[in-house]
């Protein structure tokens, strides 16, 4: 993260996984987040039903820059669930704890490194 501070995540590479992303989770522990990895580059949107806890959603380039913040993005309580996302392409989504991306220094243009990704 530019803050200096490493997050571990888990990653959702197939449909399924990413259809369930962090639904149905009371809580994060801290450092802890979800990184979505596309096979190909497009404009991914994501809504937050049945997602229980608000989320930073962050869209990154092929480089680990980011191009899009969705911060404190609110649960869903009822059909229908707004969507978000840009309308450019991106070739990843990480989502951390709402609140965090302040926290971490991550703005729009913010480039973010990742190891040991299999």
């Amino acid at each position: 993260m530019p803050s200096g501070e490493t997050y571990s995540v888990e990653l959702a590479r197939t449909p399924a996984e990413q259809a369930q992303g962090l639904m149905f989770r009371e809580s994060l522990p801290e450092k802890t987040g979800m990184l979505f990895l596309f096979s190909e580059r497009d404009t991914h949107h994501f809504w937050m039903k049945n997602t229980m806890i608000p989320l930073d959603m962050l869209w990154l380039d092929e480089a680990g820059k980011v191009i899009f913040v969705s911060a404190d993005t609110p649960p869903c309580r009822a059909d229908p669930c707004p969507s978000y996302g840009p309308e450019v392409p991106a070739t990843s989504v990480l989502e951390i704890a709402g609140g965090k991306a302040i926290k971490e220094k991550i703005v729009i243009g913010s480039v973010l490194r990742f190891e040991a990704v299999k």
